[in-house]
């Protein structure tokens, strides 16, 4: 088991290393987004400078667990800055509502200039996102970044998505409990944030959220009802 921190140049050699195989590999929205990053070297130096600034402030740390903490951290900023492109394509917005929720996120920008900064953006985060999972979920085998990462992302989409739907008047068919339905969300990522930043002190939340989502009796199997 590792014990010691990991270096920088180690870091960024896993990540590359983990961009390459995702560029061949089964998945098809990881190879996509490895494959603009790889597409030409100004995209390749583009990303692998923003990574690197990135990797950095986890090598700074000189115990493994502090790294393993900067990692998470990481992962939750690369999580929600991905967020606003995953929900275009997802919905497949256009018109007005698109251009109004890229002139709320992109204040200063041009609509036309909006859509390329959020398609850049979104192809380094994701590619950095990609990475920094593998990091943590394999090469210092951070526990959060299994269940605990996964159930944050999925909360944050359900939460990011409402946000935006309210900001387009409705967009998507939210129906009227949704202006009450969006602090209860923020209250639940708090808690997985809270959860994922604080492992030890978490754990008898993660075995009480473990026991309620474990299959039994009545959850399996559930005859269908024929009308």
């Amino acid at each position: 088991m590792q014990l010691s921190a990991f270096t920088h140049a180690r870091l960024m050699r896993e990540s590359t290393d983990r961009i390459e195989r995702a560029s061949r590999g089964q998945d098809e929205k990881e190879r996509l987004v490895a494959q603009r990053i790889l597409a030409t070297p100004d995209s390749w130096s583009a990303w692998e400078l923003e990574h690197s600034g990135l990797m950095r402030q986890v090598a700074d740390f000189a115990a493994l667990r502090n790294q393993a903490g900067a990692l998470r951290h990481a992962a939750l900023r690369l999580i929600h800055g991905k967020a606003l492109f995953e929900y275009l394509k997802k919905h497949g917005v256009r018109g007005s509502a698109r251009a109004k929720l890229l002139a709320h996120f992109h204040r200063t920008l041009l609509y036309e200039h909006a859509v390329v900064a959020e398609h850049t953006v979104y192809v380094r985060k994701a590619c950095s996102y990609l990475c920094t999972n593998h990091l943590g979920a394999g090469l210092v085998q951070d526990p959060a970044f299994l269940d605990p990462m996964q159930q944050y992302e999925t909360l944050y989409t359900e939460y990011f998505e409402l946000y935006c739907s309210m900001l387009t008047c409705g967009h998507g068919g939210q129906s009227e409990s949704a202006p009450a339905l969006l602090p209860l969300l923020k209250q639940q990522l708090n808690e997985w944030r809270w959860v994922i930043l604080n492992p030890k002190q978490s754990l008898p939340h993660l075995q009480r959220e473990s026991e309620l989502r474990r299959p039994t009796g009545d959850t399996q199997k559930l005859r269908l009802l024929k009308f």
